[in-house]
């Protein structure tokens, strides 16, 4: 993958992320006795309970009435049986058979077991054998994988069949299967040894791969996406992953820990992206990051990487290492905040150079009930030396991401989404898409003419819309999204007007309605 800009320097920022709801359960209870004695042995310790009470408090002068008392809660009829289901062992010997209408403790769990919603069928449950054995499960190995393929319909119908600035579901009124996804996995575990030792392999095929290829890696190897404009292959991710105790490092190409959105995009909630995901942040890295789990409140990690979506510092990218720190903290509530920051080298927008680029984002997550969950996200970007809109020099990029979720059910939920994005100088958000690096800069191969860029100003965007599990493993997502920029245009169109974002170039805004279905294994 390769994105426009680059950054530097120190600053500070907000937000961060995690949605977690309430679990509560119910135990039962288990009476000794045997079913046909049950009623005397019952009325005997009620007896004992009795005498041992009402001598305890009688009075001397009133010894007689206290009796008569006594006799009269005696004779009161006994409560019932234990219903069915209670574990009455005959004679309260462990391992006796059962009573007639007494279920079993081991098919009272199985009623359990079948009540349970179905889990999701996944590639790993092709190898279950006859016995219930499974050599990959047992042994932490897992194969899987899901298709992501979307519609949006754009309300101003562009000529050029882009979605100005919105990318991955970036063609108006048209069809796109976003990724064709498989991955396999052996996570590692350490609650039963103190070493393990694991890993993860990822790949897909979709128009996605565009935004998800790392300078060096899929552009130079894969000849096939050099070739076609919007279909294409990817490798988000491989990696060995080396576990101690409660330290654990992944060590080659991963995706980014940045933000609340990731790269696989049936684990987001909307399928249409904020900017500060789009524009604001790395989507992969290559070099090796380590977190260490402190206790139940705090989660540090850390670690060297070779910058944004570089993996060997060919084209645009750099040779030079570049540290990367994580912090996490969770509330007795479950709130959380998660802290990321990189300071890098990165390209300037200058041919080949380079120059120093600072990010750091913060996501704060809380349940606000047990159904109604907020996020907040907050980015602040900064580089040094930079080919801008304005002239040259530093260039900043901010927002703050807001989020409101609700669970009506187990098959729907709701999500609001407010975002504003600040290009503060025109250096990162455009409605070109990313190259291989030697293809000149002004291609239209994968998208929209460099033209439709450099703009400094305020972006703003309101996502909503449903969630919808119609199935354990298929869900739809449909959304309505509406944007708006306000700010100056770089760059100017055929008939000498300001190029703006959206609507052929000559619009300040749009309105998109977006969907998609998405399958998991």
């Amino acid at each position: 993958m390769i994105k426009e800009g680059s950054r530097a320097n120190l600053w500070r920022l907000v937000s961060a992320g995690t949605l977690l709801a309430l679990i509560g359960m119910v135990a039962g209870t288990a009476v000794h006795g045997q079913e046909q004695e049950s009623r005397g042995f019952l009325r005997h310790r009620r007896k004992a309970s009795i005498r041992s009470t009402a001598y305890s408090q009688r009075d001397d002068d009133d010894e007689d009435d206290d009796e008569d008392d006594i006799r009269q809660i005696l004779e009161e009829e006994p409560p019932p049986t234990p219903p069915q289901g209670g574990k009455v062992p005959l004679g309260g010997e462990p391992g006796a058979p059962e009573p007639p209408g007494a279920e079993p403790p081991a098919a009272a769990e199985e009623e359990k077991k079948e009540e349970a919603p179905p889990a999701p069928w996944g590639l790993t449950d092709l190898w279950d054998q006859d016995d219930g054995s499974n050599w990959l499960k047992d042994n932490q190995w897992k194969i899987g994988g899901n298709i992501d393929q979307s519609f949006t319909g754009n309300f101003g119908s562009p000529r050029d069949r882009f979605n100005g600035p919105v990318t991955w579901t970036d063609r108006s009124n048209d069809y796109q299967l976003n990724q064709l996804w498989i991955y396999i996995e052996r996570a590692t575990d350490t609650t039963k040894k103190d070493w393990d030792v694991g890993g993860r392999f990822d790949a897909f095929f979709g128009t996605n791969y565009r935004f998800d290829t790392e300078t060096g890696l899929e552009n130079n190897n894969f000849r096939f996406n050099s070739q076609h404009a919007f279909y294409g292959f990817a490798l988000p991710q491989f990696y060995l992953e080396t576990a101690y105790k409660k330290v654990k490092v992944k060590w080659g190409h991963f995706i980014s820990p940045v933000g609340y959105f990731t790269v696989d995009m049936t684990q987001n909630f909307f399928n249409t992206l904020p900017y500060t995901f789009q524009y604001g942040e790395p989507f992969t890295h290559t070099g090796a990051v380590a977190t260490y789990t402190v206790n139940d409140r705090w989660t540090l990690g850390g670690g060297v990487v070779r910058g944004w979506d570089n993996f060997d510092g060919s084209g645009v990218g750099t040779k030079n290492l570049a540290p990367i720190a994580q912090i996490t903290y969770t509330w007795e509530d479950k709130s959380s905040l998660y802290y990321f920051s990189i300071f890098s080298n990165e390209a300037n927008g200058f041919g080949t150079d380079v120059s120093p680029r600072y990010l750091q984002t913060m996501v704060y997550s809380k349940p606000l009930t047990e159904k109604l969950n907020y996020v907040a996200q907050s980015d602040f970007g900064i580089q040094s030396n930079t080919n801008n809109a304005v002239g040259g020099g530093t260039s900043r990029w901010y927002g703050l991401n807001q989020y409101l979720f609700y669970v009506q059910n187990e098959r729907w939920t709701w999500g609001f989404n407010f975002e504003w994005f600040r290009d503060e100088e025109g250096f990162r958000v455009g409605g070109f898409l990313p190259v291989p690096p030697s293809t000149p800069a002004n291609s239209v191969q994968s998208g929209l003419s460099t033209n439709r860029s450099g703009y400094a100003g305020n972006f703003f965007q309101w996502t909503m819309g449903p969630k919808w599990q119609f199935h354990k493993n298929m869900f739809l997502r449909p959304n309505l999204r509406f944007d708006v920029y306000n700010g100056s245009a770089a760059h100017t169109n055929a008939d000498g007007t300001p190029a703006l974002p959206f609507g052929d170039g000559h619009k300040n805004h749009q309105g998109i309605l977006a969907t998609d279905l998405a399958i998991v294994y």
